[in-house]
């Protein structure tokens, strides 16, 4: 669509995006306002090229011949950019992003001659054991670091680990989500968030001076936290962790199963970090 900018300038728009040609190129009949044009892009590097398609008299069977291309420096090109997607579309990808890690491990550690240990098992076996098994079925397939819009944003690092402390609730058969991320005007943070039977609980750890950012947006955070469904019932701020975990290696991934991977702790993740990323108290 054909307008014009306050200055005079000639102003293409269509499908929200704004773009204001220096001048109206020469040779080319000046057309009114509101006049629908198709315009081909030609390159966008290192400068944009546009090539209006004018059709031609009636009677040519040519279709439609392009005009004369305009030129723009990349200085003067709008900004293209993704919108951010909703916290849920976000969480569903950082969770399909992680059980396809796990689903990759698994076969590739059985592929390698391995054999899955019944998590029982692992339960009883001394730490130094079970240290030695894991050394043997190699690294462990997390953490998984991506950006954070999968497609851009800051990196960020996700893992899930076996509770260690389920003695109120042992039929509970989930893992912890943690998360890092650098966030502007906070500081680098790892999240624990755990399911309990109330609803969520939250556990951050950081350095005292990211502590002290992090407690400034508390509100934010718990606001978030509800946001993505689920009942805060604590929210631990401090230096150390307070919970512990099991990490997940090769063999534990033969085993795991998809609902061990609870849906609402990745929509609690993307809002609170969301949150905290947008930085200005505004939702993302």
């Amino acid at each position: 669509m054909l307008s014009r900018t306050a200055d005079g300038r000639p102003l293409l728009s269509g499908d929200g995006v704004q773009l204001a040609l220096p001048t109206w190129p020469q040779g080319l009949a000046e057309l009114t306002p509101g006049t629908v044009l198709k315009v081909l892009v030609l390159a966008t590097q290192p400068r944009l090229e546009l090539s209006l398609l004018m059709e031609k008299p009636d009677g040519d069977s040519g279709g439609e011949a392009p005009a004369r291309a305009w030129q723009l420096e990349q200085a003067a090109m709008p900004k293209l950019a993704r919108p951010q997607p909703a916290a849920a579309e976000l969480a569903q990808s950082w969770r399909q992003a992680l059980l396809g890690r796990l689903t990759q491990a698994a076969t590739q550690f059985l592929q390698a001659g391995g054999s899955h240990l019944p998590g029982a098992l692992l339960q009883q076996l001394p730490e130094l054991a079970l240290a030695g098994l894991r050394q043997a079925a190699g690294e462990p397939p997390l953490p998984l670091t991506l950006p954070f819009w999968l497609w851009g944003g800051p990196a960020l690092t996700l893992s899930v680990e076996d509770a260690l402390e389920r003695e109120s609730e042992p039929e509970r058969d989930e893992l912890d989500l943690l998360l890092w991320l650098t966030a502007p005007g906070i500081g680098a943070f790892c999240l624990r968030i755990r399911r309990v039977a109330a609803g969520v609980a939250l556990a951050f750890v950081a350095e005292a001076e990211v502590c002290r950012a992090l407690r400034r947006r508390l509100p934010e955070i718990e606001a978030a936290a509800e946001r993505g469904g689920g009942r805060l019932t604590a929210c631990l701020i401090g230096e150390r962790m307070p919970w512990s975990g099991l990490a997940i290696s090769r063999h534990g991934a033969t085993g795991l199963q998809a609902q061990r991977l609870s849906p609402l702790l990745f929509a609690v993740a993307a809002e609170v970090a969301g949150q905290l990323l947008a930085g200005d108290g505004a939702p993302l």
